[in-house]
């Protein structure tokens, strides 16, 4: 059975399709998660991809067969080449030229919230629980858990969370900087993902998928550097064609966010 679905449109659904298995990651679903990803970086229909679970969570992370077998590997291979599969399918997430929502509920833990790390957008429902308990197990988040969770909510709390392991609510994540938003219910994270998509949606895809290249390569550069590439960006957007025939619509987003600011 396929663990993956994809319900395609201007704004794609992604599902993790293993509601019996709570959404556990196993090699199949890796594969075919990357797969997805690959089919949705060359449609040209989709402008925005959104990340969901089916059943009552999100993910439960790794699912411990696929543990077992990365360990059993890395015995017989040196264990950096299973790593870097692992690492690349959500590498290919986080540079797909398309914004990213992660709309999570229920338990994001384990390798399911470096999955969401990789998202451009997070938003929970109040039920939603969030950790990277693999301290316990003795080893460290290394899908780029580590290093995403350092960029998003800074080293101190990084460093607290992977240390302790602990599980936080989705308020929490959100006060730490690892949620953008939380709805109240299920009923609201659907109108609230529906808001957000759309209006990603309707943003010039070009410049979209710049500025999401811009953002990662500024976190990673110095600050002249970083400058530079928002001249260098910048000179490739101001070369667009339609770029004059967008300042209306431009406009109108600007009176209407100033009328009623979120």
């Amino acid at each position: 059975m396929p663990r993956i679905h994809l319900d395609r449109g201007p704004i794609t659904t992604l599902w993790l399709d293993r509601a019996d298995k709570r959404n556990a990651m196993d090699g199949a679903l890796m594969r075919e998660l990357g797969a997805a990803i690959d089919e949705v970086a060359t449609d040209a229909a989709t402008r925005v991809l959104v990340l969901r679970g089916r059943g009552p969570v999100f993910s439960s992370g790794i699912d411990h067969q696929l543990l077992i077998e990365v360990m059993a590997e890395s015995k017989r291979i040196p264990f950096q080449h299973v790593h870097h599969e692992l690492q690349e399918t959500f590498h290919r997430l986080a540079r797909l030229g398309k914004p990213v929502i992660a709309a999570i509920h229920g338990a994001c833990v384990g390798m399911a919230c470096e999955l969401v790390l990789a998202a451009d957008v997070r938003l929970a429902s109040e039920d939603a629980i969030f950790g990277l308990p693999e301290i316990a197990f003795g080893i460290v988040p290394d899908v780029g858990g580590t290093t995403r969770l350092v960029r998003t909510v800074g080293e101190a709390r990084a460093r607290e969370l992977i240390l302790t392991g602990r599980m936080v609510t989705a308020r929490t994540a959100e006060r730490y900087g690892l949620v953008h938003d939380v709805a109240a219910d299920a009923a609201a994270l659907d109108a609230l993902v529906a808001r957000r998509a759309a209006a990603l949606a309707a943003h010039p895809p070009v410049a979209l998928a710049l500025a999401k290249t811009l953002v990662q390569a500024s976190a990673d550069s110095g600050t002249q550097t970083s400058f530079r590439l928002e001249g260098v960006v910048q000179t490739v957007l101001l070369a667009q064609p339609e770029l004059a025939s967008q300042f209306p619509a431009a406009l109108a987003f600007i009176k209407a966010g100033l009328a009623n600011p979120e």
